[in-house]
C-alpha cells in the first residue's frame, strides 16, 4: 500500500474501531478504581490429580454457587497450582440508591396483596373492608355484604330473646340464617385470605429468565414463522408475571413499575452488597446430600396430591417435617433427551416426573420434587453428621459406558453402607445446595466408593461430575480466605478521578512540549499520540482488559515512551537537515536509522510486561496488560502513523520542517555537549559507588520493616473517622480530627493490653499513616493501619483468624470514633441453639409471648402466630431502627431470597439510657411473620424448621456481620512467602530476558555487563530513597514535596520493573549509536563514546524531561494510591538517566583494548568530530 491517503483511511479506520470498542463495550475497572474485594483462598489438590482439572472444576462449582445467574461481575482465576482469586466490585452510592428504591416498590407491592385476618377482620367491624381493600379483591364487597348479614341475624336473634314471646320456629329460623351467614363469611373469608401473593413467588418471578421461548407443536418440533425464522413465545419471566397480574388486575402499573426498578438495578449492579456477604456465600457452597425419592405409586407417610397442592400456594416451604421437602430441580435439560420430551415435561410436569418414578410440581416458574427428610431415607450434614465426598471422577463401568466414580471419607463411607443397604431398589437423589441435580436407582450397597452408570452422554458425565465435585468442596476449599484485599468504593472513586486527572495533566504537558519544540513536526507528534492513547483504550476494551490504578499509570508512561520514538525520529531529522539533505531524504535516513534503537527499547519494555503479567498480582497484571498494548500501538504510531502524515506534508508540497533548536540555533549548540565523559569516569564512578554503598546500608538498616505486609504478611486496613459533633476537634470535610502520632499511640495501646493474645499483640508495633491531605494542625480524618502477622505461631494455629481478630480489636478500640456499623455481641451469638431465644407469638401482649410481660405491653397483631426472637444484653447498644435496616439488608442477599416478604419489627425492650427510651437499646425482641407458616396452622416442629430456626440465623448473621472498613489487606505468612518469591522471580526473569535480548543484538559481553551495573545502580538507588523515606516523611521537607512512608509493595515492584525497562531503553539509545559510530571496526574509541554520549544528549533531555514531568504529575496529583509506584519511578527516571550516560555508555570502552588495537594496525590516533554518521 503505496498510497498514503489510503494508508491515512487505515488509521482512520482503526481509529474508529477502537472508538467503537469504547462505546459498545466501555472500559472495565479494577477494584483500586471503582471499589471492590479481592479473596484468595487454598486449594487441596487430591494426590494423582491433574491441578488444573480440580482447579477449573472447583472453580466452575463456585460460579454456580456464587454467580448463578452470571449477571454478577464476581471473577475466579487460579492462582499458582493450589489457589484462587475471588474478584469482585463493591457497589457505587448510585447501585444503592437503585437497590433502595427497588426493595421498597417489592416491599409495597407485597404490602397491597397481602391481607392479614387481623387487619381485615378489624376492617369488617368497623364497615371500612371496602374502601380499604375492596380494590385488592373483588371477594371483599361480598364479604362485607355477608357480615353485614351475619350482624343482622344476630340482631334479630338478640331482639326475638329480648321479647321472650318468640316461637321456637321464629327461633330456628333465625338461627339457620345465622349459621347460613357464618358459614358465608368464613368460606368468603378464608377465599380472600388465601388469595394473598407468596413473597417467594415474586422474587422467583424476577429471577427468571427474560429470553423469549421457541413455540413448539404437537409432535415438540419447532414452529417456523412465515419469515423462516423459529417462532418465539414469552419469557419464562413474563409468563409468570403475567399470572401475577391475573391474580391482581388493580396492580397492574405497580407491577410494571416495580420490574423496571428492578432491571435497573440488575443492569447495574456488578457485585454483592458487601465482602461479607461474597465470603459467607464462598462459605456455604458445595452441602451435598444424598435423599430418597418418593415414589409416586408407593409414597410413605405422605400424601403426594395434598403436598403438591401447597407447594402450588405457599411455595417449597410447605412439607411434612421429617417426613419429606420439596427440592427444586437444579437444569431440566438434563432430563430429556427429545423435544417430544421436553413438550411433556413444560404440559405436564408431574406426569412427565412420575413417568420416572418421582413426584413433582411446579411453583414460581420452577419444577421441583418430593424427597424423603427422615433420617433413614437421607444421608444429610444435619444432626451431627460429619462426613464428606473426598473425589469424583470419570470412569468405565462393566459394560465399557463411562460413569461416574466418587469416593467418600471414613464416616461417609459408613454412613453410605447403611443408608444403601436399608434403601436398595430405590431412587436415590443427589442434592447439591438444596437443588435435585440427578437421580439413580441403588443396585446394590456402597461403601467407600460408588459409581453412577447409565446411557450417559458426554455433556451429562461432565454434568454429574462437576456436581459431585462440588460436594467435595468442604474437603478442597479452605474454609475462610487465606488473604483479603477489601477497597471501598468511595477510595476507588477517588483513586480513579485523581489518577485520570493526573494522566490527562501529564499527557497533556507532553504534547504542549512537543509542540513548542518541534513545531509542525509536534503537531504530527501529537496526532499520533492521541491515536496512540485511543488504541490503547480501544484494545483494551476489545480485549475486555482491566483498567487499575498503575494501568493508568501505564497509559502516561507509554505516552512518554511514544514521545521517545518520535524524539529520536525528529533528532536524526534536525541532524540530517543541519548536514543539508533534502527534507523527503532526512525523514527516510531518520526513519532508517532510529529504526534499532525504538525496536530494542520497546522490546526490553516488552519483556519486563510479558514478565509481570505472567508472575504479577492482579492490578499489577493491569498493568502490564496496558503496557504491552502501549508498546505495541507505539511501534504502529511512532514508525507508521507519524511516516504516513509526514509523506501527506511531502506531497501537498512542504519543503520545510522548522523546529526550535533551527530556529534558535543557541539551544542546538546547548544539547549538543564536548563533554569528555571517559576522562570523567574515576570521579563518576566514585561518586555512583559512595551513593550505592550509603544506600545499600540504609536499605539493610530498615530491616523487615521495608516491605509491605503483602512481602512480609500482614494485615493493612484503612478507616475512616466519624462526623465531629459540636466541639470536637474537626477536619475541613467536617469529620472528627486526630493527629497520626495520637492515632498510632491508641492503636498501639491495643496492643500493649492485649496480654497473651499473640496476634492481637502485634500491633503495639502497628504503624499508622494519615491518607489524604491532613489539615493545617496536622489533624486527618482518614488512616491506614499497618501491622506484621506475628513470628513462631504454633504448628496448628488458624492463620485466617489474624485478619479477623485484628479488626475487631481495632474496631472495638475505635467504636465510638469511627464511621462504621458496628458487629454486635448478644446473648447467644456464639450458639447455634435458637430455642434459648425464640418463642411463638401466641398471646395478645409482646411481652406476654416472650416471658417478659412487664417489658413489652403493645399487642401482636397481625404478626400473631408468628416468632419473636429476643436480642438482649447487646454490645454496643444500637437504636431499633439500625437492627431493621441490618435484617432488611440481610434478607435481601442472594441467600436469603426464599424468606424476602416476610414482616419484620423490631421492639425496644431495655433502652440503654432510661430517660431515652426511643434511643439506643441493650435489648430487643423482633417479631418476624409470614403468610404461609402460623403457629396455630402447623405443628410447631415444622414451625421451628421453616421460620424460628432459619429466622434466628439471618437474625444472627445480620447482627454480628463483621464492620466493613474503607479499605482490608490480609496476608497469611505463606501468601506472603509467595508473593516476596514471585516478586524476585519477576525481577530475575526480567533481568535475564531484556540482558539476554542486549546480549544477542549487541555481540558483546562487554554491553551487556556496563547495561547489568547500570541497572543494579537504578535498583539500588531506589531501594535507598524507599529506606529513607519514614524519617523524611516526618518533616516540612518531606511533606513539601508529597514523600510518605513508602514500603514495598507490588506497585512498587511494578514501579522497579518499570524503570528497568524504561533506563534500559536510555542505554540502548546511547549504545546503539556507540555501534553506529564505531562503524566497521571491532573496538570502541574514548572518541566514539564520547561523540555518541553528545549526539544523543538532546534526546536523553527532552525525553527524560518530558518522563520526569509525568512522574512528577502522579506524584502530585495521582494520589496517595499511585504515589508510592509515582516516586519509584521519578527515582528511578533520575538515577536510570544518569546511569546511562555516566556509567553504562563509559563503561564499554576500554583503553587497554584501544591501544592493543592501534598497536597491532599502526594506527596514529586521529580527533573524531563530532558529526553524525
Amino acid at each position: 500500500m503505496n498510497n498514503p491517503r489510503m494508508k491515512l483511511v487505515l488509521v482512520a479506520v482503526l481509529c474508529a474501531l477502537s472508538a467503537w470498542a469504547l462505546s459498545v463495550k466501555g472500559i472495565r475497572l479494577g477494584k483500586d478504581l471503582q471499589g471492590g474485594v479481592s479473596l484468595i483462598y487454598s486449594v487441596k489438590v487430591p494426590i494423582g490429580q491433574a491441578s488444573d482439572e480440580v482447579m477449573g472444576q472447583v472453580i466452575d462449582v463456585l460460579k454456580r454457587r456464587v454467580n448463578p445467574t452470571g449477571v454478577l461481575d464476581i471473577g475466579m482465576q487460579p492462582q499458582g497450582a493450589d489457589r484462587i482469586e475471588v474478584v469482585m466490585p463493591l457497589p457505587s452510592s448510585e447501585v444503592r440508591a437503585l437497590q433502595l428504591d427497588s426493595r421498597r416498590r417489592q416491599d409495597e407491592f407485597l404490602a397491597k396483596t397481602q391481607l392479614s385476618a387481623v387487619d381485615l377482620d378489624a376492617a369488617l367491624m368497623t364497615g371500612t373492608a371496602v374502601s380499604r381493600f375492596g380494590a385488592q379483591n373483588p371477594s371483599v364487597p361480598d364479604l362485607e355484604l355477608a357480615w353485614q348479614s351475619l350482624q343482622m341475624a344476630n340482631s334479630d336473634l338478640a331482639a326475638l330473646k329480648t321479647q321472650g314471646s318468640a316461637s321456637a320456629d321464629q327461633l330456628g329460623a333465625v338461627e339457620d340464617r345465622i349459621v347460613g351467614a357464618e358459614l358465608r363469611v368464613e368460606a368468603l373469608r378464608n377465599t380472600i385470605l388465601s388469595r394473598t401473593l407468596p413473597p417467594t413467588k415474586l422474587s422467583k418471578a424476577l429471577e427468571l429468565s427474560t429470553a423469549p421461548t421457541q413455540v413448539r407443536d404437537a409432535a415438540g418440533a419447532p414452529v417456523i414463522d412465515a419469515n423462516g425464522k423459529p417462532e418465539m413465545g414469552p419469557s419464562p419471566r413474563a409468563k409468570e408475571l403475567a399470572t401475577i397480574t391475573a391474580d391482581f388486575p388493580s396492580l397492574a402499573a405497580d407491577l410494571d413499575a416495580l420490574v423496571a426498578a428492578n432491571d435497573e438495578y440488575m443492569t447495574k449492579r456488578t457485585g454483592l452488597d458487601d465482602p461479607e456477604d461474597l465470603m459467607r456465600l464462598m462459605r456455604g457452597a458445595g452441602v451435598l446430600d444424598f435423599r430418597i425419592a418418593v415414589s409416586p405409586s408407593a409414597p410413605e407417610g405422605v400424601n403426594p396430591e395434598t403436598m403438591r397442592a401447597e407447594l402450588a400456594v405457599k411455595g417449597p416451604r410447605s412439607g411434612e417435617p421429617g417426613v419429606a421437602r420439596w427440592f427444586k430441580v437444579n437444569d431440566l435439560s438434563t432430563w430429556y433427551d427429545k423435544p417430544a420430551q421436553l413438550l411433556l415435561l413444560e404440559a405436564d410436569p408431574a406426569g412427565f416426573f412420575a413417568g420416572r418414578g418421582l413426584v413433582a410440581g411446579a411453583f414460581g416458574g420452577e419444577i421441583y420434587i418430593l424427597l424423603y427428610d427422615s433420617e433413614a431415607k437421607s444421608m444429610t450434614h444435619s444432626a451431627g453428621n460429619s462426613w464428606a465426598l473426598t473425589n469424583a471422577r470419570v470412569g468405565t463401568d462393566e459394560l465399557g459406558r463411562a460413569d461416574v466414580v466418587f469416593s467418600l471419607d471414613n464416616p461417609g463411607s459408613q454412613l453410605m453402607a447403611r443408608f444403601t443397604t436399608q434403601n436398595r431398589g430405590a431412587l436415590l437423589s443427589i442434592v447439591l445446595d438444596d437443588e435435585v441435580f440427578n437421580a439413580a436407582t441403588i443396585q446394590g450397597v456402597i461403601s467407600s466408593t460408588g459409581s453412577i452408570s447409565g446411557n450417559f452422554g458426554p455433556e451429562e458425565i461432565a454434568y454429574l461430575t462437576r456436581v459431585l465435585t462440588a460436594g467435595s468442596l468442604d474437603a478442597k476449599v479452605s474454609n475462610d480466605p487465606i488473604s483479603i484485599s477489601i477497597l471501598g468504593p468511595s477510595i476507588g472513586a477517588d483513586n480513579l478521578s485523581k489518577g485520570l486527572e493526573a494522566t490527562v495533566i501529564s499527557v497533556g504537558i507532553t504534547c504542549v512540549v512537543m509542540l513548542i519544540y518541534y513545531f509542525g513536526a509536534g503537531l504530527v507528534a501529537n496526532i499520533a499520540l492521541a491515536v496512540n492513547t485511543l488504541l490503547i483504550f480501544g484494545v483494551m476494551a476489545l480485549v475486555d482488559g482491566t483498567f487499575t490504578l498503575p494501568g493508568l499509570a501505564g497509559v502516561a508512561l507509554s505516552v512518554a515512551m511514544a514521545v521517545d520514538a518520535n524524539v529520536l525520529i525528529y533528532e536524526r531529522i534536525r541532524e540530517e537537515l543541519e548536514l543539508g539533505s533534502p527534507l523527503r531524504a532526512a525523514i527516510d535516513t531518520a526513519y532508517r536509522r532510529a529504526l534499532s534503537a525504538i525496536i530494542d527499547g520497546n522490546v526490553t519494555n516488552l519483556i519486563v510486561c510479558l514478565v509481570l503479567y505472567k508472575v504479577g498480582a492482579t492490578e499489577v497484571k493491569g498493568f502490564a496488560l496496558t503496557m504491552s498494548i502501549g508498546v505495541i500501538t507505539t511501534l504502529f504510531t511512532g514508525l507508521w502513523v507519524t511516516r504516513v502524515l509526514f509523506e501527506i506534508m511531502l506531497n501537498s508540497g512542504v519543503k520545510r520542517l522548522p523546529m526550535l533548536p533551527t530556529v534558535v540555533p543557541s539551544i542546538s549548540r546547548f544539547l549538543l555537549p564536548t563533554v569528555d565523559w571517559v576522562a570523567l569516569r574515576p570521579k563518576l564512578f566514585l561518586g555512583s559507588g559512595i551513593v550505592t554503598v550509603i544506600a545499600l546500608a540504609l536499605f539493610f538498616a530498615r530491616g523487615n520493616d521495608i516491605f509491605e505486609t503483602e512481602f512480609r504478611g500482614g494485615v493493612s486496613m484503612t478507616l475512616s473517622t466519624r462526623p465531629a459533633r459540636s466541639g470536637e476537634p474537626s477536619t475541613s470535610a467536617g469529620r472528627i480530627g486526630f493527629t497520626r502520632l495520637a492515632m498510632e499511640e491508641r492503636v498501639r495501646q491495643i496492643g500493649a493490653r492485649a496480654g497473651d493474645d499473640i496476634v492481637v499483640a502485634q500491633l503495639k508495633n502497628a504503624n499508622v499513616l494519615t491518607v489524604g491531605e491532613a489539615s493545617a494542625d496536622g489533624l486527618g480524618s482518614t488512616f491506614q493501619i499497618r501491622v506484621g502477622n506475628p513470628t513462631n505461631l504454633p504448628s496448628d494455629f488458624d492463620e485466617t483468624r489474624i485478619s479477623r481478630d485484628v479488626q475487631a480489636a481495632v474496631v472495638a478500640e475505635l467504636a465510638t470514633d469511627l464511621d462504621v456499623r458496628m458487629p454486635l455481641k448478644f446473648t447467644g451469638s456464639e450458639s447455634t441453639d435458637h430455642t434459648a431465644v425464640t418463642r411463638p407469638l401466641e398471646k395478645a401482649l409482646v411481652g406476654a409471648s416472650i416471658g417478659r410481660p412487664d417489658t413489652a405491653a403493645e399487642g401482636v397483631g397481625e404478626f400473631r402466630g408468628g416468632v419473636a426472637i429476643v436480642v438482649a444484653d447487646m454490645t454496643p447498644p444500637v437504636t431499633v431502627a439500625d437492627i431493621a435496616e441490618r435484617i432488611t439488608r440481610m434478607r435481601a442477599q442472594p441467600d436469603w431470597s426464599s424468606t424476602a416478604g416476610r414482616k419484620t419489627r423490631v421492639v425496644g425492650l431495655e433502652p440503654s439510657d432510661p430517660s431515652n427510651p426511643s434511643g439506643a437499646q441493650k435489648s430487643v425482641v423482633i417479631l418476624v411473620s409470614d403468610p404461609d407458616i402460623n403457629s396455630f396452622e402447623v405443628d410447631l416442629e415444622s414451625w421451628d424448621r421453616t421460620l424460628a430456626s432459619p429466622e434466628w440465623t439471618l437474625v444472627n448473621q445480620a447482627l454480628t456481620r463483621q464492620a466493613s472498613l474503607d479499605q482490608v489487606s490480609s496476608f497469611s505468612p505463606i501468601v506472603a512467602e509467595n508473593l516476596a518469591a514471585s516478586a524476585v522471580v519477576a525481577v530475575i526473569l526480567s533481568l535475564l530476558g531484556m540482558l539476554g535480548y542486549i546480549w544477542v543484538r549487541f555481540g558483546s559481553f562487554r554491553f551487556s555487563t556496563a547495561t547489568v551495573i547500570g541497572v543494579a545502580f537504578n535498583v539500588i538507588v531506589c531501594l535507598g530513597f524507599l529506606s529513607i523515606s519514614i524519617p523524611l516523611s516526618a518533616t516540612a521537607f518531606g511533606s513539601a514535596l508529597y514523600i510518605e512512608e513508602y514500603r514495598i509493595d507490588l506497585n512498587v515492584v511494578a514501579g522497579l520493573l518499570t524503570i528497568i525497562g524504561y533506563a534500559l531503553n536510555d542505554t540502548i539509545v546511547i549504545l546503539d549509536r556507540i555501534r553506529e559510530n564505531r562503524g566497521k571496526r571491532t573496538w570502541i574509541s574514548r572518541e566514539t563514546v564520547n561523540l555518541s554520549i553528545n549526539q544523543t544528549f538532546s534526546r536523553t533531555v527532552l525525553t527524560g524531561g518530558s518522563t520526569l514531568a509525568t512522574a512528577i504529575v502522579l506524584i502530585i496529583l495521582g494520589g496517595t494510591g499511585i504515589r508510592p509506584f509515582a516516586y519509584t519511578f521519578l527515582i528511578g527516571l533520575i538515577a536510570g538517566t544518569f546511569s546511562s550516560v555516566a556509567i553504562a555508555a563509559p563503561m564499554v570502552y576500554s583503553r587497554k583494548e584501544e591501544e592493543l588495537e592501534r598497536a597491532r594496525a599502526a594506527i596514529t590516533p586521529v580527533h573524531e568530530v563530532a558529526q553524525p554518521v
